[in-house]
């Protein structure tokens, strides 16, 4: 049953009506969670705690109370289960040809004679086949329900050891169909145990993850697993917030078709809706704003921020304001749009710029204001769990929206910010080439990710490995 929650792992941990990211884990990935299962599994086997087996047997002259107790596991011959995908349900798991050794002790009781020893127990040919109902709750996380499962054990082999009464010849020869039954009972309820242990873990697994700087990244599902023969899909809303002004995006989700690549164990999408729900979570938050002063700018360069200098744009600038210095105050009216095309992607950054002159009293003398516009166009790549870009500088416009000193060409301005955002674009590349974490759970790594830009969606095709510390181990 850790299997399902494996499964979690490789995508979203688990609304609105169409999702931001899309994750569809194929049955090449299923068959890599499996071989990862099962040798923990059977290793999980050989530590587990037994609990006594007690009851009565009638052997035709009375009944004979018996308790097998100090039992462990010594070996466990285990095959490679088989785990399937059904198509709108979930998962089938079956298992044939499991074999278990046991060693322990044993005790009888026959009215006054009470007889004991040691004992050696194999199980040959264990099956079990169970149907795993995948669906989501109502807290929009990834829920998991047994709906069938049967057990068999092909054969019992208890060899009794030590024991002087008659009672144990005649005891032995009824006793192998009784722990078959025993066992095979028992089974399913163990399945249908770890089933909702299973259920309590994906419960609490959370769906808003905080992301730097202030954000909350929520993804819970939109929607059941979609379940098909060669895989399943998990939708989940893909949305940033605020952490302190939390919004709903102003602009609505697109539904996108993610195609499948059966040749890796999943395929990822990523919607340019979730991408820009970043952007306005930023901008909600107050991230898209900055004052510009002289104190910014290099001694090295030549340019001042003060009416001085912007007397060469305004010419008016220094005569009704000399010698001041200035601010500009730049912030976003709207949050930058991302549109994801065919093999590329384009930006558009929309602000405005106030800018005031500083007088004698430290006091803010309004001057002008302006709508800044910048385009620019780029590339995406993909590495180490992270999605990387380049940008291109494409065009810049400049208009004057209102102004305190009159009316001015923005001309020469406009080819100075264009220049100077052009001097700053290296920058802005180094921090791109920084990456933007891709929604991976934490213990999993994509091996040879290969990164495709489709129209409106990023898609992500890759395998996996998942490196889980021993503590997590334990808590499946």
């Amino acid at each position: 049953m850790r299997l399902l929650l494996l499964l979690v792992l490789l995508g979203p941990q688990t609304s609105q009506a169409c999702p931001g990211v899309k994750t569809v884990v194929s049955s090449k990935g299923l068959d890599y969670v499996t071989n990862l299962v099962t040798d923990w599994v059977q290793k999980k086997i050989l530590s587990a705690d037994l609990p006594v087996i007690s009851g009565s047997v009638d052997i035709g002259i009375g009944s004979v109370g018996y308790a097998l107790y100090d039992m462990r596991v010594v070996k466990v011959d285990m095959p490679q289960p088989s785990v399937n995908f059904v198509e709108k349900t979930g998962v089938r798991v079956e298992l044939s040809g499991l074999s278990i050794a046991v060693e322990g002790r044993w005790r009888t009781s026959y009215g006054i004679i009470k007889d004991g020893g040691s004992f050696d127990l194999a199980l040959f040919d264990v099956s079990t086949s169970s149907l795993l109902q995948l669906e989501s709750d109502y807290q929009a996380r990834l829920a998991v329900e047994c709906l069938s499962c049967d057990a068999q054990i092909g054969n019992v082999d208890i060899n009794f050891h030590g024991g002087a009464s008659f009672i144990i010849d005649v005891f032995v020869k009824f006793f192998p169909g009784r722990i078959k039954s025993l066992v095979e009972d028992h089974i399913c309820p163990i399945v249908q145990d770890q089933v909702k242990n299973l259920e309590g873990i994906l419960a609490a697994i959370k769906v808003d993850y905080p992301v730097y700087p202030n954000l909350i990244f929520s993804v819970p599902l939109t929607n059941s697993p979609v379940v098909q023969s060669s895989g399943m899909e998990l939708d989940s809303k893909g949305v940033f917030y605020s952490a302190t002004h939390p919004k709903e995006p102003p602009f609505p989700s697109e539904d996108f078709q993610l195609p499948s690549e059966a040749g890796y164990m999943i395929s990822m999408g990523i919607s340019q809706y979730s991408l820009n729900t970043y952007a306005y979570a930023c901008l909600t938050d107050g991230l898209f704003q900055i004052n510009i002063t002289d104190k910014m700018i290099p001694p090295s360069v030549h340019f001042r921020l003060n009416t001085s200098s912007f007397g060469v744009f305004i010419p008016q600038l220094p005569k009704m304001f000399p010698n001041m210095l200035m601010v500009l105050q730049v912030f976003a009216d709207e949050a930058p749009a991302v549109s994801l095309h065919m093999d590329s992607f384009s930006l558009l950054l929309t602000a405005t710029v106030k800018a005031y002159a500083i007088d004698n009293t430290t006091a803010y003398r309004p001057l002008f204001r302006l709508k800044l516009t910048t385009e620019f166009s780029g590339k995406l790549n993909i590495g180490n769990n992270t999605l990387m870009g380049n940008m291109q500088f494409q065009n810049l416009t400049l208009s004057l929206v209102t102004s305190q000193i009159g009316t001015f060409q923005t001309k020469t301005l406009e080819g100075t910010a264009s220049f100077l955002v052009k001097s700053y674009l290296p920058k802005l590349n180094a921090m791109l080439q920084k990456g933007f974490p891709l929604p991976v759970a934490k213990g999993v790594t994509l091996a040879g990710p290969v990164l495709q830009v489709q129209q409106g969606f990023l898609a992500v095709y890759s395998n996996v490995q998942i490196n889980l510390p021993s503590r997590t181990w334990e808590e499946l």
